[in-house]
C-alpha cells in the first residue's frame, strides 16, 4: 500500500513543483541547460538531486524532530525491496519536493526528469533488495544494495554515512563515505539504535512523530 501511495505522492508533489519552478526559474539558464542533449542533462541531474537529497537525508538523521519522522524507515528490521516504501507520508513529500525543485527551477527538460523519476523508482528498490551480490568496483560509482544497506546497520560506526541514493560520489565530497574494507561484509541487525522509539503498525508509527519522542511498549522489536 506504502509503494502505491508514493507513487501517488510523487505526481502531486511534481505538479506542484512544476508550478513553482514556473514562477522562480531562470529563461538564461534554463535556456543553457536545456541545450545540452538529454543524456547529459540527465547525468547532471542525478549528481544535483542526489546532492540535495543527501544534504535533506543528513539533516534527518542530525535534527531529532526530523528524524521521528525518518526513523519510520529505519525501523525495518530486514532489508528487502519494499523497505524503501516504508515511509513516513510527511517524509516523502518533504524530499520529493527538496528533490524535485531544484531540478525544475534549473530547467532540465522533461525527458530529463521523467528519466531521473524512473531512475529514482529502480534504484530505491534495488538498494534496498536482499540480494547478496558482491558488484566490486561498481560498488564505488553506484548506490547499490550493500552501500546502502550499510546505511541502515544498527551499528553505531554507521549511523551517520552512506547518505547518497544514487552516487557514492556526493558521500566522498561530503566525507560520509564508508564500506567495510570486505567485501563479503554484511551488516548483522537492521533498524534504529532505539527500538522502543517507534511503534509497530503503520498508523501508530504515523503518529509517532507528534508525539515528543515518547518510548512505546509494542515497538518494532
Amino acid at each position: 500500500m506504502s509503494h502505491v501511495l508514493v507513487q501517488f505522492i510523487l505526481i502531486l508533489v511534481t505538479a506542484s513543483t512544476s508550478t513553482v519552478a514556473a514562477l522562480a526559474a531562470f529563461p538564461a539558464l534554463k535556456n543553457l541547460i536545456q541545450s545540452l542533449p538529454v543524456w547529459a542533462q540527465f547525468l547532471i541531474a542525478v549528481f544535483v538531486a542526489d546532492m540535495a537529497q543527501a544534504l535533506l537525508h543528513r539533516a534527518y538523521h542530525n535534527i531529532p524532530w526530523l528524524w521521528r519522522f525518518h526513523a519510520v524507515h529505519h525501523s525495518s528490521r530486514h532489508m528487502d525491496w519494499l523497505a524503501g516504501s516504508r515511509i513516513h507520508f510527511v517524509e516523502i513529500v518533504l524530499t520529493r519536493s527538496a528533490v524535485l525543485l531544484p531540478l525544475l527551477i534549473l530547467g532540465f527538460s522533461t525527458p530529463a526528469v521523467n528519466a531521473y523519476v524512473i531512475l529514482v523508482g529502480l534504484q530505491a528498490v534495488l538498494a534496498h533488495a536482499n540480494l547478496g551480490i558482491r558488484f566490486g568496483w561498481l560498488e564505488y560509482l553506484l548506490v547499490l544494495p550493500r552501500y546502502h544497506h550499510w546505511h541502515h546497520a544498527r551499528q553505531q560506526d554507521y549511523v551517520d554515512v552512506n547518505y547518497a541514493i544514487h552516487l557514492p560520489l556526493v558521500d566522498m565530497l561530503m566525507g560520509t563515505f564508508k564500506l567495510p574494507r570486505d567485501q563479503a561484509q554484511w551488516p548483522e541487525e537492521y533498524g534504529v539504535m532505539k527500538l522502543e522509539t517507534v511503534p509497530k503498525g503503520i498508523v501508530s508509527q504515523h503518529l509517532m512523530p507528534f508525539q515528543g519522542g515518547r518510548r512505546y511498549q509494542d515497538h518494532v522489536d
